[in-house]
């Protein structure tokens, strides 16, 4: 075994904005009503709320690159209605048609999603194959032919596979090429909202719900948002673990491979079915529901990431899907005899539902469901202008690896893997 590579980073204040709107290019894979495309880049040409404050966007959305139009784009008619160019390839699009890149930014979001009204495509381990990897490498091969680097955000995870998100980090440094990534769910209003710097952090239990990749990597920002400022900062991951079926439950009935104390504060923050989630999925499988045709993929019910950290910390991400109705956490902190729980409602903002130090909104003024995205949308919008990002890339590149060796986990029967490629260390006081 060879020794695990160190990869350092840190995160920084912004500098002040600039006087002029920068021109930014949008490059997505499909843009239909609600997609990931709509949320961010909808938001970036018509405008976000911060704490129920309207904010004008400080950038331009001035090309747009629709990589797969389905049944349902809309992304042709946002163009044409917002006066924004629409452009063959990635390429143009940068170069707005002429011979250098002319924008001073770009937004990729690779999603793959059935509601574009085509079927997923998988790879062996249920992993929908989306272009991000392939988009970003094409956006880095014209600014280093043009000798432009310009600042990239990427939604979600850096790759498909660590091989692919690790090319993206090393080649952002290796032209200089300002990088953000992640998805709302750090940005997202929650109570409370961080672990004190330099807190001596145990374990944590998450508790999580939904199908697919996102019931995992969601949990996993959220958490490493919070700890990555614990004390010793972050040093990486020795080794991950996907556990289901029997496995999962005798892990759940012994206690031994994650706290039942966190496990029962994490449910109790949240709402979820009176029942417990054993005899909850017994009595929903019970009436013959049909399986689900195609690859097998995460579907929560009973599952479960377990994460080994190099300084012993401690993590399991329990996916209840069906049984939970929310996402939430509970850490134990050393010296501290109660655990600190957060929740995490994703965007929904009820108009009875106090938030912890946030102002209430107006009765009869809920937020959307998709409130925590004009959130994600404010530091798009600060990074486009500043080129500084406001939270480490090394976190989402830990987070990006840790979700593979989950999958290949899971493709593996439930495999523990060693993760010296995983110790990625870096500073943060940031979010």
């Amino acid at each position: 075994m060879t020794a695990p590579t160190s990869i350092r980073g840190s995160a920084h204040g912004a500098p002040a904005h600039p006087r002029r709107p920068n021109r930014v290019a949008a490059v997505v894979n499909e843009y239909w009503p609600r997609s990931h495309a709509d949320l961010i880049v909808g938001k970036l040409i018509g405008g976000y709320e911060v704490m129920w404050t309207p904010i004008r966007p400080h950038i331009d959305v001035e090309s747009l690159y629709v990589h797969d139009p389905g049944p349902t784009d809309i992304g042709a008619r946002v163009a044409a209605d917002q006066e924004i160019g629409l452009h063959p390839s990635v390429e143009e699009a940068l170069r707005r048609g002429g011979p250098a890149v002319d924008v001073e930014g770009v937004v990729l979001i690779g999603e793959r999603n059935e509601r574009s009204g085509r079927p997923l495509e998988l790879d062996e381990r249920g992993r929908p194959i989306d272009p991000r990897f392939d988009f970003f490498m094409r956006v880095a091969e014209v600014c280093e032919q043009d000798g432009r680097p310009i600042p990239v955000f990427i939604d979600k995870y850096l790759g498909r596979t660590w091989e692919e998100s690790k090319a993206v980090y090393d080649t952002a440094r290796r032209l200089g090429l300002p990088l953000m990534a992640g998805s709302s769910v750090p940005v997202t209003l929650r109570s409370p909202t961080q672990v004190s710097l330099g807190a001596c952090v145990e374990e944590v239990v998450a508790v999580a719900t939904g199908v697919g990749e996102a019931p995992i990597f969601h949990p996993l920002e959220l958490v490493q948002s919070m700890i990555e400022r614990r004390a010793g900062h972050e040093t990486g991951v020795a080794s991950v673990q996907f556990l289901s079926g029997d496995d999962f439950w005798s892990a759940w009935e012994s206690g031994e491979r994650w706290s039942a104390e966190l496990c029962d504060a994490a449910l109790a923050a949240v709402p979820h079915h009176d029942e417990p989630p054993r005899d909850f999925y017994a009595r929903r499988h019970s009436g013959g529901e049909p399986e689900r045709p195609g690859p097998s993929r995460p579907t929560g019910a009973g599952e479960a990431v377990i994460v080994e950290y190099l300084d012993g910390t401690r993590l399991a991400v329990l996916l209840l899907t069906g049984y939970m109705l929310r996402r939430s956490l509970a850490i134990r902190l050393r010296g501290q005899p109660e655990p600190l729980v957060t929740s995490s409602p994703t965007g929904v903002k009820l108009t009875n539902e106090a938030m912890g130090s946030v102002r209430p909104a107006i009765p009869g003024q809920a937020k959307p469901s998709t409130w925590n995205f004009d959130h994600l949308v404010y530091f798009i919008d600060d990074f486009m202008q500043t080129g500084v990002p406001r939270f480490p890339i090394e976190r989402t590149l830990l987070t990006s690896g840790i979700l593979d060796a989950a999958m290949t986990s899971r493709h593996r029967g439930g495999a523990l893997l060693e993760t010296p490629h995983l110790a990625i260390e870096y500073w943060s006081m940031t979010l």
